[in-house]
């Protein structure tokens, strides 16, 4: 197990726990009559401090193949993570990573791991979604809100007979009850489409030793789908078909906060003083884009300067520490579209890989391409050096995409990311 899968974490309590906390009297009365719940749940804070993240493929809006020239905008469609703690709808980033954490799934040694890892199937003129795992299962999830006390009693009925899962919850002292309510699906379902359903993976056999780690116990529950395919196939209602497959790694993703309160999760390293989350980190077979490793005989990536904004400071790129000439290659096909030096950014050189996407080395000791060379994938285009504003031998690389600045570690696979060490 690498450094990438040691570091800590560092997760705060879902903001609905307090209310939680201080309902449970009163949901303890109003169920007095109701059956007892099976099974030992896990829930709250356990399910906070093992939040998750969902990683999901790229989504463009594009004419579906085979379509007659000058036709009118095919349907389309696409995943979007949802975030259960803040009710929000995340949408993918540049490479289609997308993240979220939920303090919402449950645990239970009957029915099984249901992760809280939720994403929604998006787009127009949807009439059904079909949707399968290779490994592992699926679940629907939705919330029910203002229950009164006999709708709660028919939830724990359901739970009892095994039909779903629930966690029940108030508000406040006097307020209706809400509940997460979460249904098994297997391995696989086809339904009529609904934009409001979440969709979640399930592990449909969990055991965990009292005496065990619930956290770690949690992750490896999640590492089954490690290596998993999930595939999405929807119709639309002018008989077309569309259908993607994403494969699912599992693993740490870092946590950056903005100022304004939102939360980035971010496929890289975190130091010990960082948040993250084990997550599922899930792309498009067809849709998103790697790239190479840049740097020959050098997997560490600089945690002193990791990308994002620290304290007020931004980061465009990734700092990846070697000896002093390494090589350094392409990280993918293309044409060297600058090379040059100025005092902050020392000698570098700009690769554009075609579509908006570009790539960026800094720091090099020297730079072996000129501008308009055609360069492929690991070919040499310069050497590690500590030119510019560089305080040691290391690469400074970043990715770019329609000229805005792209976490470099979301262009990497899992056999490259599994590979990463933190320094």
């Amino acid at each position: 197990m690498n450094d990438y899968r040691k570091l800590m974490e560092q997760i705060g309590v879902p903001k609905e726990l307090e209310s939680r906390v201080l309902s449970a009297a009163r949901r303890q009365a109003a169920l007095r009559t109701a059956p007892r719940r099976s099974g030992r749940l896990l829930r709250g804070a356990v399910c906070a401090a093992c939040a998750l993240a969902l990683v999901l493929g790229t989504v463009r809006l594009a004419p579906r193949e085979g379509a007659a020239p000058g036709a009118a905008l095919d349907y389309a469609f696409g995943l979007t993570a949802y975030a259960a703690e803040t009710g929000e709808t995340v949408l993918p980033n540049a490479n289609g990573a997308l993240a979220l954490t939920s303090g919402t799934g449950i645990a239970s040694e009957e029915t099984g791991h249901y992760t809280g890892c939720l994403f929604q199937v998006t787009g127009e003129g949807i009439e059904t979604v079909s949707l399968s795992v290779d490994r592992g299962g699926l679940y629907r999830s939705e919330t029910r809100t203002g229950l009164t006390d006999e709708e709660v009693r028919r939830l724990f009925q359901q739970q009892e007979r095994g039909e779903l899962v629930c966690d029940v919850y108030g508000e406040g002292e006097n307020a209706p009850m809400n509940a997460e309510v979460m249904t098994a699906l297997g391995a696989g379902v086809t339904e009529r489409f609904d934009p409001e359903v979440r969709y979640g993976f399930w592990v449909p056999k969990y055991e965990a030793d009292p005496d065990e780690d619930l956290r770690q116990a949690a992750w490896d529950s999640i590492d089954t789908f490690d290596g998993a395919k999930l595939t999405v196939t929807v119709t639309f209602a002018d008989g077309g078909e569309q259908s993607k497959t994403y494969t699912l790694s599992t693993g740490r993703l870092r946590v950056e906060y903005g100022e304004d309160g939102t939360r980035t999760m971010l496929p890289q390293l975190a130091g010990d003083k960082e948040s993250f989350v084990y997550g599922i980190y899930a792309v498009s077979e067809t849709e998103s884009r790697w790239l190479r490793w840049p740097v020959q005989d050098s997997r560490t990536v600089s945690l002193g300067n990791p990308y994002g904004t620290v304290n007020g400071r931004t980061h465009s790129g990734i700092d990846i520490p070697a000896v002093q000439g390494a090589v350094i290659l392409a990280a993918a096909d293309g044409t060297v579209a600058e090379v040059g030096f100025d005092g902050e950014r020392g000698n570098y050189l700009v690769l554009d890989h075609g579509d908006g996407l570009e790539t960026v080395y800094t720091a090099c000791r020297d730079v072996t391409v000129e501008e308009g060379d055609t360069v492929r994938a690991g070919e040499m285009i310069g050497a590690v050096g500590s030119t510019g504003m560089s305080t040691g031998p290391h690469l400074h690389f970043e990715v770019r995409q329609d000229g805005q600045a792209q976490n470099p570690v979301a262009y990497f696979d899992s056999a490259i990311r599994d590979t990463l060490t933190a320094e």
